[in-house]
């Protein structure tokens, strides 16, 4: 085996030591060495790129070691490498696998080496991840875990500081905590404080800046979702400020008809996003939220989505923020809030802050449910081709009877007795919704939520019941149909969403080259010339030759055609409309009268197909076609006013 020198230059050894609080014996166990030059980089267990930079072995928990690399001019690649080769795994210092596989005592997962061994130097049992999404995959935990116990042990999600603002992180926090509890583990959050001036701060960082044990202790709660929301507001007053002045622009502005509900599910969502992990920018909030998800929570299609976001564009409640978005990251709104003055001088006597409050009474997010709007019944008709009077042969579409549903409308009053305490008289509902006439709530929207248990009315006065978000809910995925269409929706997203991802995946056809132009050309050719010199029934023939000279007649219903036909004598039996539909897909169906008509439009004529039926007496004597017949013959192919034929040298 290559024996590589386990040496630190004085660099790495103060980035690791003074400034991740990494004790020089955890940096000993753990083997990390500085590469000097390119030829000092391991390729053991995959390619790296041969950059000078810090290594630092991962130590898994089955004993397999890997490489991964920190260039110190890492140019277009990333901070820190590892071989494409290896999967994701956990890393575990070399002085804990032991150790972490006993039970008892709490585990961290940090992301990174540098917290791992920070941890590590401090007594702690620390998982290791290369990133915060890789202790998972396809939303499962990888196989590393299985070998870590996970019943009724405790775990704590210790990423860095930005789980406060950024997105993703939360997301990978409460997946990675939702699958723990899922495996039985009890599981915990911690929250590190960002710094100064609101950079982010790791586990080594906190350490560094003087934290220990014990506060890291006290910053460690059970898992809650709406945790870190509330941990958000209440440390930025200036963010807090500005939610409580979307929230009153949110109660003080009417929402009138089905556009104007749709879209204050849309803003209520929007909302909601920015309390989770919203920026404050100079006249607002900005928010990221791609439009799949939020068509999904607000429970409207794509095409509605797009109208209730131009419809708060012109309320002057947000605005695109997409000047340097990528093609591939989802689009940022700002919702328009006052933040000039926030942040200056004390906060107390500022509108809407309470001292030593968290989340205000009736705060946004609320507990109702989004719901749909219900679906008209819907009777199909035939109709008539285009272009034409002809009635569409084709099959109806299914029809559909009406859903009934309780829509966003009622939501807007559950909202309102959420935002009351759960009671409320109907004047206080109509001035929630901007009514004018309480009665009209009273009469129209009142009575299904009743009949439904969610509310109870006593006089003027409405009250959610006890167990009403049970029963809100069971409305909404039985009675209603809705959780039909929330299934339907979400696997056309889930579909759109797995065929952007793989859109890398498959090249585009290169253009066919000029010698495969014409052998295609040639095939066409053959195969046009092999269908014209096919024999066919009589009654195809027939339709062919009455077709040929009136090509207009194409679009006539198929009955029309075979009645014309023998009234004539042009064929010798009455044909029913299934006959000469078989007669027709012999000469091509569709495609062959679409090219009646265009023939008709244009003038041009084809040579009739070979038939099957023996000629008569007068059609022997024929060469090509009918102007080659006698000036004197009295035929009826010849002289029908109704074919409109017209013979060499003018005679009709």
């Amino acid at each position: 085996m290559t024996f590589y020198p386990q040496q630190l230059s004085k660099n790495h050894r103060y980035m690791l030591c003074n400034c991740s609080g990494v004790y020089i014996e955890v940096v000993a166990e753990r083997g990390a060495f500085t590469a000097r030059s390119g030829k000092d980089v391991p390729q053991t267990r995959g390619q790296l790129p041969k950059k000078p930079g810090l290594v630092l072995p991962v130590h898994t928990l089955d004993g397999e070691t890997f490489y991964r690399l920190r260039p110190n001019n890492p140019g277009r690649y990333p901070k820190y490498l590892q071989p494409k080769a290896m999967p994701n795994r956990l890393d575990i210092h070399p002085r804990n696998v032991e150790r972490i596989k006993q039970s008892g005592g709490m585990r961290y997962i940090v992301e990174g080496e540098k917290k791992n061994d920070s941890g590590t130097s401090r007594g702690l049992l620390i998982v290791g991840l290369s990133g915060v999404w890789n202790g998972q995959k396809d939303k499962e935990l990888i196989p590393d875990w299985n070998h870590l116990p996970l019943e009724g042990e405790r775990y704590s999600v210790c990423f860095d500081s930005d789980i406060f603002t950024n997105p993703l992180v939360q997301i990978a926090a409460d997946r990675m905590a939702r699958l723990l509890q899922g495996r039985g583990a009890e599981v915990f959050i911690t929250l590190l404080p960002p710094g100064p001036n609101g950079e982010k701060v790791g586990l080594d960082d906190f350490f560094v800046n003087g934290g220990t044990v014990k506060k890291l202790e006290m910053l460690t709660h059970p898992y809650d979702p709406a945790l870190i929301p509330r941990a958000r507001l209440f440390r930025d007053e200036r963010l807090r400020l500005a939610l409580e002045d979307l929230e009153r622009r949110f109660w003080d502005n009417e929402w009138k008809g089905m556009g104007g509900h749709s879209s204050r599910d849309v803003y209520l969502k929007l909302l909601e996003a920015a309390k989770r992990y919203g920026k404050v920018v100079e006249d607002g909030v900005r928010v990221t939220k791609a439009q799949g998800p939020l068509a999904l929570e607000a429970k409207v299609s794509p095409r509605t989505l797009w109208k209730a976001l131009n419809r708060l564009e012109e309320y002057g409640l947000l605005y695109r923020d997409n000047e340097d978005r990528k093609s591939d990251k989802a689009g940022a709104f700002v919702m328009r809030a006052k933040v000039c003055h926030y942040g200056q001088g004390s906060a107390e006597g500022k509108k809407g802050f309470t001292q030593g409050r968290e989340v205000a009474s009736g705060d946004i997010p609320l507990r109702a449910p989004r719901l749909r709007w219900s679906r008209p019944k819907f009777t199909p008709r035939r109709g008539v081709a285009r272009g034409t009077c002809r009635v569409r042969s084709t099959p109806k579409p299914q029809a559909r009877d009406r859903i009934e549903r309780l829509g966003k409308v009622r939501g807007a009053i559950v909202d309102a007795l959420d935002k009351a305490g759960g009671t409320a008289t109907l004047k206080d509902i109509a001035g929630t919704l901007h009514r004018k006439r309480p009665r009209d709530i009273r009469r129209r929207n009142l009575p299904m939520l009743e009949e439904a248990g969610i509310i109870e009315v006593n006089g003027d006065t409405v009250s959610l019941t006890v167990e009403w978000e049970t029963r809100i809910n069971d409305v909404y995925n039985g009675l209603e149909g809705g959780g039909e269409a929330d299934e339907v929706t979400r696997k056309r997203y889930q579909l759109k969403r797995e065929a952007f991802h793989a859109r890398h995946n498959h090249t585009a056809d290169e253009a066919p080259s000029e010698a495969e132009m014409d052998a295609a050309r040639k095939r066409r050719e053959e195969r046009r010339r092999e269908e014209a010199e096919r024999p066919v029934s009589p009654l195809a023939a027939a339709i062919h030759d009455y077709l040929s000279k009136n090509p207009s007649d194409a679009c006539q219903p198929p009955g029309w055609i075979g009645n014309t036909l023998w009234a004539y004598d042009l064929f010798d039996l009455k044909a029913s409309p299934a006959e000469v539909k078989i007669a027709t897909q012999e000469l091509g169906g569709q495609r062959y009268l679409r090219d009646c008509l265009e023939r008709h439009r244009t003038g041009a004529a084809t040579p009739p197909p070979k038939s099957t039926k023996k000629p008569t007496a007068h059609q022997a004597t024929r060469k090509d076609d009918w102007l080659t017949h006698d000036l004197n013959c009295d035929c009826l192919e010849c002289t029908s006013p109704m074919l409109g034929w017209v013979r060499i040298g003018g005679a009709a």
